[in-house]
Formats: C-alpha cells, structure tokens, sequence
C-alpha cells in the first residue's frame, strides 16, 4: 500500500526531509522507532531537552501504545495528514481485518470498535455522518456491505478517495488431453479419482503482527485459542510463530484448523520453554477475539495491539 500526505502546515520542511530523519533513526530497518531509537538520534542532532522530555515526545507520538512508532504516526505527529486516497485504502484495511467471513460485510455491533481506530484521521462531524450511514445501509440482519458503503461515504462526503477492486480471476478451463492411436485421434478427459479424507475439511490461517521482543530474551510470538488445533488456551500447546527476517519484529502464525468452524483465540507472548504466558493481548469489547475458520486459506495481517503483562498463568 502506498502512503500519501498532505502537509496541515506548509511553511513546515517537506515531506522528504521527515520521511529521512525516519529512516535514520530506524537503525534496524524494522519500519519502526523505538523509544531508546528515538533518543540516540535526537541527541546525535544536538537535542538539549531532558531524556524525559524526550521520553514524553515519544509516548505523544506513540498513539496506538505498543511502545514503538510507525512510519504513519511520526508523519501525524510532525504534522501530515493522510490523503482522501490513504484514508479510504487505510478504511477498506481495518474493514477486512474484521471481515472474518470474507463477505466484505460487517456487522452494525462491530463498527464501534473499528471506529475507534478511525478517531484520529477524521474530525467528529465526518464521523457522526459516516455512523448514520451507516445505520441507513444495514440490512434486516444487521449487516453493512463495506465495500457499497466506503463508496457510498465517497460520494456522499467526499473525504475519501475509493480505487475499484479487481475482479477476481476466473479459473482456468480444465486441459483436454489429446490421446493418439495408430488408427484414430479421439479427444478425451480422464477425471482425477475422488480425494478420500479421514477426517474434517482443514483450512491453513496465517496470521501476522509486528512485535518486538526484548533483547536477550528468548520470548516469542503465539497464539492460543479454545479449539484443540489452537491449544485449548494451555501455553504448552500455543501455535508458536516464525520471526522473519530474524530480528525484523515481523512474526507469521501458521495455523491448521477444521472449515466453516468458529473459535476464540488471543495474540500471547511465551518463553521457549511454553511454561507460561509472559503477556495477553488486551481485545477491546470483549476478552477474547472471535473469527470464523471459513472454506479457504487466508493470510491476515493484524494492526498494533494492546498488551497486558502477565506473569503467571
């Protein structure tokens, strides 16, 4: 996804210089700034505040509260804006993040929370109107296409800018195989023999979250749920993650569960040794997160997260 800006001050320096003061000051090309990151850098540039005044510009800055900053908080805290184009692309995300069905529709229940994530790029009054939209557009079930809407909320306020998705591919005709004899030429297709199953349909979910681990620990990413596949919420059975490139933060969670099955589960840190859970994500409007398994495989990159320590289980 390609971020644009618009400057809110423009006698402020440009886009460019920010964008390079970010870049060197993630020394570990992680896409992120941390707070001892940020503070190493300010005072290589000749920062005469306290290291609590710079401690304090960070947690500013730090708007989702994980202890690090995006590319996109920085821009906001040095005074950008996002474009309508990155707002809308930026709404469509955070709609697919919930969309666990793939339907591309989202229930009324749920659009509370995913406006909370929203707070910080529109004013109140834009909101207010997107929230009445969007009970005009429910259905008798309570659900809101998403997609129908982000137009809707194009060409009704303007504040976005929606790019028409692609139509996905149609899949390829079977290859007719063309079988020669010394006396005639006859077109036919075998079919493949039936697939035999011993058990239920199983869908693979990878899901993926930035997280940093401290140095010299031997923590790692995993998630734990309330489906067997999922660890029954025991940490010795939690599906641990791959962290690549080593040291990058980036961790991928590959997990192989029944179709059509819905569950609970939770983002955790855990020690090598699965002996206990070291830290819970915080769900907001609920403990735990929902998600439905579906008929296919899907990857889902999941947004900064909240997280409470936890030092027993």
């Amino acid at each position: 996804m390609t971020t644009s800006y618009e400057s809110v001050d423009q006698n402020k320096f440009g886009f460019e210089k920010f964008e390079h003061f970010f870049r060197e000051t993630d020394v570990d090309g992680s896409g992120y700034i941390d707070q001892d990151e940020l503070i190493e850098k300010l005072i290589k540039c000749g920062f005469k505040g306290s290291v609590d005044s710079m401690k304090r510009m960070f947690a500013t800055a730090d708007t989702s509260g994980d202890g690090q900053i995006s590319f996109h908080e920085f821009m906001v805290a040095m005074g950008f804006k996002l474009s309508p184009k990155h707002k809308g692309d930026m709404m469509r995300f955070v709609f697919s993040e919930y969309d666990t069905h793939g339907n591309r529709k989202i229930h009324i229940s749920q659009l509370e929370k995913i406006f909370k994530e929203f707070e910080k790029h529109f004013v109140r009054g834009e909101l207010r109107r997107m929230r009445e939209l969007a009970e005009k557009m429910k259905d008798s079930a309570g659900f809101v296409d998403y997609e129908e809407y982000l137009k809707q909320i194009q060409i009704q306020q303007g504040i976005i800018k929606m790019e028409q998705l692609k139509p996905k591919p149609k899949k390829p005709e079977e290859p007719v195989v063309e079988k020669v004899s010394a006396t005639t030429v006859t077109s036919t297709f075998t079919a493949p023999p039936p697939k035999m199953y011993n058990g239920p349909k199983m869908v693979q979910l990878t899901y993926k979250l930035h997280y940093r681990v401290p140095r010299g620990s031997d923590d790692k990413l995993a998630i734990l749920g309330d489906i067997p596949e999922l660890g029954k919420w025991n940490p010795a059975d939690a599906v641990i993650g791959t962290e690549s490139p080593i040291g990058s933060g980036w961790w991928s969670v590959i997990m192989e569960v029944p179709a059509e099955t819905p569950f609970e589960w939770k983002w955790v840190v855990i020690p090598k040794s699965k002996c206990h859970i070291v830290r819970w994500e915080i769900e907001y409007g609920g403990p735990n997160r929902t998600a439905y398994s579906g008929d296919r495989n899907q990857i889902i990159t999941h947004t900064h997260i909240p997280w409470q320590d936890w030092t027993k289980y």
